[in-house]
């Protein structure tokens, strides 16, 4: 059985060792009763939680990776796009900043997040189809403004917090 206790940075036990409170520290310290803190309890917790960290990101993964690999015309754009900051791989692996400045890569990530979740046709014209080129150039406020894969506000995803 998990043990209640105060979380804090000086309990190595706590997860609190690096100065890190974490959703376990916030079960084990709420008000739950300690019948509802059970090993197996707490690691349901973590099955749900690694689940949901996962299989959204496997999937969106999944959706960008079939169009890179059925459309030649979206293998072509990204390759040209990547053929200059990848020109020193493996030697030299490109930094985050760096592919975040790829218009095109972004743009096959957005529609990657957006595919099948966000489906307004008065917002994303053609919905069902993917659609990379709608994030370039003259993107309409109503798409970012609908653009919520990570939800927002209390259901925000706990890997953005």
């Amino acid at each position: 059985m998990a043990k209640k206790g105060k979380a804090n940075s000086s309990n190595p036990d706590r997860g609190g060792s690096h100065g890190h409170t974490t959703l376990f520290n916030h079960i084990l310290d709420s008000e739950m009763p300690e019948s509802e803190l059970s090993d197996e309890r707490l690691a349901k917790e973590a099955q749900v939680l690694l689940g949901g960290g996962t299989a959204s990101t496997a999937r969106t993964i999944t959706y960008i990776s079939y169009y890179i690999l059925a459309y030649p015309y979206i293998r072509a754009k990204l390759q040209q796009e990547l053929r200059e900051v990848m020109a020193s791989y493996p030697r030299q692996v490109p930094s985050l900043t760096e592919l975040e400045r790829l218009p095109y890569l972004q743009a096959l990530i957005k529609e990657g997040l957006r595919y099948l979740m966000h489906t307004d046709a008065t917002v994303y014209e053609k919905p069902f189809e993917f659609k990379p080129e709608r994030w370039l150039d003259a993107v309409h406020p109503n798409m970012n403004r609908n653009f919520v894969p990570f939800s927002r506000g209390s259901r925000n995803c706990l890997g953005m917090k």
